[in-house]
Order: structure tokens, then C-alpha cells, then sequence
């Protein structure tokens, strides 16, 4: 088998890794969706989607900020010009710096402060509007941008 049959079949693996996390996920085993997507990356560490999956998944169901906001990071490294990893880091830092914002007194890192979070939140959301997005994508962060403290909306 050559190299770049080795690298399909193992693309094709962390594949069915991704679908199977998806079903975890549908049926309320996030643990298990998390676990299978982490084999997909480990599978094929290019493969976006499982990060994008790992790292909103981290966010939004385990509060688990900074490791998710690092994922949705390693995937705008990979795939800087995709309008839907900036929608995901757009709206996970917003997401982030709303719910540590409503903490008052708990005293967190400095990247993790609400105020820097929600300035990366408009930094991502504004690139992702650059580079044209789909018409529901684009409503969806025009209309979070309107809500979301320092855009100037």
C-alpha cells in the first residue's frame, strides 16, 4: 500500500470516527462522542471537522473553555480561508466570555477574560463575514455581532 493509500484509508477511518461521535452525541453520550472524535484526529490530524466537532462541543456541553477555544484555534491554523470555522470561533469566544462574565468575583488567566474573549468573538465573527459566508451563516453572525459588548453594532 502506498503512503497516500494509507493516508485515504486512515482519512476514511477518522470519518467513520466523526459519524460515530455525531451518534454519541445525538443520543446524549458526550463523553463518548468526544472520545470518538479525539480518534479521529488521532487518525487524521488534518481532518477539521473533528476539530471544529472537539473543540464547540468542549465550549458549549463541557465548559471546558480554553481546551475547546485551542481546538477551534488548530482549525483555523489548518483551514484559515473557511467562513465556517471563524462563524464557530466567533461564536465560542462569545459564548465563553458571556457565561465567565456572569461569574463575577472568580478570578480566572488573563486570556480567559471576558472582555478579551468577547474582543476575539468580534475579530472572528467580522473575518468570517469577509470571506462571504452562506446567506444563513452571514444572518446569524450579523445578527450576534449586534448583541455581542465592543462589536459597535
Amino acid at each position: 500500500m502506498s503512503a497516500e493509500e494509507g493516508d485515504d484509508a486512515a482519512r476514511r477511518e477518522a470519518l467513520l470516527r466523526l459519524r460515530e461521535a455525531t451518534s454519541l452525541h445525538e443520543l446524549g453520550d458526550i463523553d463518548g462522542a468526544l472520545a470518538a472524535a479525539n480518534q479521529a484526529i488521532a487518525l487524521a490530524p488534518g481532518l477539521v471537522e473533528a476539530h471544529l466537532y472537539v473543540g464547540t462541543t468542549l465550549v458549549a456541553r463541557k465548559r471546558r473553555y480554553r481546551d475547546g477555544l485551542q481546538e477551534l484555534e488548530r482549525a483555523r491554523e489548518l483551514s484559515p480561508g473557511d467562513a465556517s470555522v471563524y462563524y464557530n470561533l466567533g461564536w465560542c469566544y462569545e459564548f465563553a466570555a458571556h457565561n465567565l462574565s456572569r461569574r463575577p468575583g472568580r478570578k480566572g488567566s488573563p486570556e480567559m477574560e471576558p472582555n478579551r474573549l468577547y474582543a476575539k468573538a468580534v475579530e472572528y465573527m467580522r473575518r468570517c463575514l469577509e470571506l462571504n459566508p452562506e446567506e444563513e451563516m452571514r444572518g446569524d453572525i450579523q445578527k450576534l455581532l449586534e448583541r455581542t459588548p465592543g462589536s459597535d453594532m
